[in-house]
Order: C-alpha cells, then structure tokens, then sequence
C-alpha cells in the first residue's frame, strides 16, 4: 500500500511536461505578437483607422490569452507539483490562494473577454455585410457570457454555504 500511495504522489510530476509545453505555446504567441507589431509598426502611416483598430485587438487577443496560459501553467505547478510543504511555505502568496475553483472562473472570464473581441473585430472587419455570422457570433459571445454568470453566481452561492 505504501508503495501504490508513493507512485500516485509521483504520479503528479507527468503533469509537468504538460505545463512546459504551456510555456512554449506562449512563447509561440509571443513570436506571433511580435510579427503583428512588426506589420502594424511598418504599415502604420498607409493603414486606416479600423485596421488599426483591428490590428491592436488582435495583440490584446495575443496578450490576453499569454495571460490565461501563463496562470494555468503556475496555478498548476503550485497544486500539482509542489509538495503541500512547499504549498505551505508561500504564505500569503497570491498563487497560494488561488483554487481551481477560481482558476475556472478566470478562465471563463478571459474567454468571454477573448470572445466579446473577437465579435467586435468581426463587426469592425465586415460591418454588417454578413448577416448570419455576425448573429452566430453574438449568440457564441452572449453563450459564453451566460455561462461565466451562471459559473460565478454558483460558485458565489457556493462559498456562503
């Protein structure tokens, strides 16, 4: 038994692998990121207002979702990987204090954020020449809107229990 208890705690260290590759998808963003700077830096006196516009959502895009990738990677390597020794010798840290509770939320949140962009750089893109997608996109936006509210209000209702 006590060593089926030794290999499930092991068990935790393939976790880490995952988180690494975490970390190289945000490193390709940030390669990403840069091109899209490069081309808005180089073409900034010829390009109009609106593709400008749809050119920095697109970096906010770029950044926002390094953000979420960036805080599931330590959010966790803090639960997964470190000890409950080590957990405990954060304190008061703020990484000590997020569970995966509000892990889901700030990620639900950052995709309802990533969405609402994406529908206005649709709409700036295109206007409304395409009827039909833009409705399909709303209705995608305001899906994932509900659902972060419904997560957050049971989650709130959760906690007062």
């Amino acid at each position: 038994m006590r060593r089926f208890n030794l290999m499930l705690n092991g068990s935790r260290l393939m976790m880490f692998p995952f988180y690494v590759c975490i970390l190289v998808c945000v490193a390709l963003l940030m390669v990403k990121f840069a091109m899209q700077l490069y081309v808005l830096s180089r073409d900034i006196i010829e390009i109009d207002y609106l593709d400008l516009i749809t050119g920095v959502l697109t970096l906010v895009d770029f950044v926002l979702v390094a953000q979420m990738l960036i805080l599931v990677a330590l959010c966790g390597y803090v639960q997964f990987i470190k000890t409950p020794e080590q957990r405990a010798a954060l304190g008061d840290n703020w990484l000590h204090k997020i569970n995966f509770a509000s892990l889901k939320l700030i990620v639900i949140n950052s995709l309802v954020t990533i969405a609402g962009i994406e529908v206005l750089k649709a709409f700036l893109d295109d206007g409304i020449g395409n009827e039909t997608e833009m409705k399909w996109s709303v209705i995608v936006f305001l899906a994932f809107s509900t659902a972060a509210l419904i997560y957050a209000i049971t989650e709130r209702l959760a906690d007062h229990k």
